[in-house]
């Protein structure tokens, strides 16, 4: 007998997490995209954007719990990264276990799905003062528990940071996010050109994504890009744009990111730029990263 009892055992498994799945020869491309004509579903949303660049993966939020599944669409047998948002205590105190049972234990077993708890929780945290630093951490590690119940080894759990947390001139601290090795597989970012006001230029690859490498390759954990973009810069009808996306797929793919995700949205309403690639050099660009 090896005494172990099942809820020792199941203990045990909320502490262990399936490596990640080895970086490919090329990152997965993918986008974020939404609904931009009346009428038009999410679905069909999705379809118009593979038929733009012809995607390896998709990525979905959620501004709350996430739907069950299928959820908000069909995307056949592309890789999914999909987020989510709860206030911490109430996950913390169990208030959602039911729903997230269900949803992890329903998950697809036949394609990868990176889900992410409360994307970009810096501003939350530091700025606007909704919860702490300590109760994101814990809310991470009572998901992770639940998530490991449903045995599902293609169930990533994926930190997703902006990448100017780990900007030396942030004053921050990324692992006061991080809630700790054995809850968290991969770590990905969103990191852009440039998020608000006059685009003029494009920054370097190695300005934009440089700290995030070497973070993550410090943390000994597998990266990728969970949102990526740049509004056309002045001057530039697309051209210039195009050769930074190929820049970027490039930099990224040399350094093993497991898979690259563009922000395709105009999220000017927001206050940020108009992302999306409607010229014909901008989607070329990315319909051939998608492609190699």
């Amino acid at each position: 007998m090896l005494g172990y009892t099942v809820a020792a055992l199941t203990a045990l498994a909320s502490t262990i997490t399936a490596p990640a799945a080895a970086a490919p020869a090329t990152p997965l491309c993918g986008a974020a995209f939404a609904i931009e004509s009346a009428g038009e579903t999410y679905q069909e949303a999705f379809e118009r954007v593979d038929g733009y660049y012809g995607l390896e993966s998709v990525r979905v939020f959620y501004p709350g719990l996430p739907r069950h599944w299928p959820g908000k669409l069909d995307a056949g047998d592309r890789t999914l990264t999909v987020s989510f948002k709860a206030d911490p205590a109430s996950v913390t105190a169990g208030r959602h276990d039911e729903h997230f049972r269900t949803w992890f234990a329903r998950a697809p077993q036949d394609v990868d799905v990176y889900w992410s708890y409360f994307h970009e929780p810096e501003d939350n945290v530091l700025n606007k003062g909704e919860f702490t630093a300590s109760e994101y951490r814990a809310a991470w590690r009572h998901l992770h528990a639940l998530a490991a119940e449903a045995g599902n080894p293609r169930l990533h759990p994926t930190l997703i940071l902006m990448n100017w947390t780990v900007d030396p001139d942030s004053g921050r601290n990324w692992r006061d996010f991080y809630p700790g090795d054995r809850y968290i597989e991969v770590l990905a970012w969103d990191a852009y050109n440039q998020i608000t006001g006059v685009t003029r230029k494009y920054r370097s690859a190695e300005q934009i994504f440089g700290d995030v490498v070497t973070v993550s390759r410090q943390a000994g954990k597998p990266f990728a890009v969970a949102e990526t973009g740049s509004a056309l810069a002045t001057g530039d009808g697309g051209r210039g744009r195009a050769e930074w996306l190929r820049e970027i797929s490039g930099y990224l793919t040399d350094r093993g990111a497991l898979w690259v995700q563009y922000f395709d949205l105009d999220f000017t309403a927001h206050g940020h730029s108009d992302y999306r690639l409607r010229d014909h050099a901008g989607k070329a660009a990315w319909r051939d990263f998608c492609a190699g």
